[in-house]
């Protein structure tokens, strides 16, 4: 069993890790959600997709096999599943374009960002709906929500178990 972290430094690895996620997420939504309508579209955006999808396996890989502590799994989870997933999706529906090219009734970053929030927590008001490539790339967004959603549910509950085990030592 692996010793608690509980001092800053202990915890220094993995705040720095979370740091590295939300500002590359926040920079890459930044970045291709600001695409002129000439520079966006389906090749940037697919490019992107691709991308993201790199980044959601090798995140997943990353959490199941190479993060020993429950807390910090937990805290890194945490992050994904608040900032850094949403962001990226809404980065590569901002690849794609604006002016109903991705997201109908999307008119700029705002939007788009609001979009993915919307689908990632399958909330799905209505007000704004995808159209082409983006079709599946929303159902993409709201099977990872769910996914993130239990796997982080799962980890809350088990830390809780562990940590209030009263047969335990």
């Amino acid at each position: 069993m692996h010793r608690k972290p509980t001092t800053l430094d202990e915890w220094k690895s993995t705040l720095i890790a979370a740091l590295g996620l939300v500002l590359a997420s926040f920079l890459a939504w930044y970045g291709l959600s600001r695409l002129s309508e000439a520079a966006a579209g389906d090749t940037i955006g697919t490019v992107a997709s691709i991308g993201l999808l790199i980044w959601l396996v090798s995140q997943s890989w990353y959490y199941m096999t190479q993060v020993k502590s429950p807390r910090r799994l937990l805290f890194l989870m945490g992050v994904s599943f608040i900032q850094v997933v949403p962001f990226l999706f809404a980065a590569v529906y901002g690849a794609f374009g604006y002016n109903d090219h991705c997201v109908i009734g999307a008119q700029g970053p705002g939007d788009i960002l609001y979009f993915s929030y919307v689908t990632f927590t399958t909330v799905g008001y209505g007000d704004m709906s995808p159209t082409g490539l983006c079709r599946g790339l929303a159902v993409s967004e709201a099977v990872t929500g769910y996914i993130l959603l239990g796997m982080f549910v799962a980890a809350a509950v088990s830390l809780y178990a562990r940590n209030h085990d009263p047969d335990r030592p």
